[in-house]
């Protein structure tokens, strides 16, 4: 009888100890950075919870109506899509691009610190 309720016991916490959740993995946090843009800086902000990019916002005022603010749009959303600030750049913004892209780094490593 005895060791049937060990055994009993023990098969409970195998099945028990399978069911834990995950603890939060990876840096969780807002940080935000500045880039020169093609006509002044670029600002981002990004937002990561438990590792994963989750809100990326890019601000360059003074960029071109249409072709440099497309860049700050469509870089961010890539970044967020593929959970990544290494994303390609866009022909006819690429100095736009490229400052999100550097400002988005800095301020990953940021709150990965």
């Amino acid at each position: 009888m005895f060791k049937l309720m060990v055994t009993v016991i023990f098969a409970c916490f195998l099945i028990f100890a399978g069911c834990v959740t995950q603890r939060n993995v990876g840096p969780t946090g807002s940080a935000t950075a500045s880039a020169q843009g093609f006509y002044g800086l670029v600002t981002v902000t990004v937002t990561m919870e438990n590792g994963r990019i989750v809100k990326v916002e890019a601000d360059g005022p003074h960029e071109t109506p249409g072709i440099g603010t497309r860049a700050l749009i469509q870089i961010s959303a890539r970044m967020v899509e593929r959970n990544t600030v290494n994303v390609d750049t866009l022909s006819g913004s690429t100095v736009t691009a490229n400052a999100v892209i550097e400002a988005a780094r800095a301020a990953v490593a940021q709150i990965g610190n």
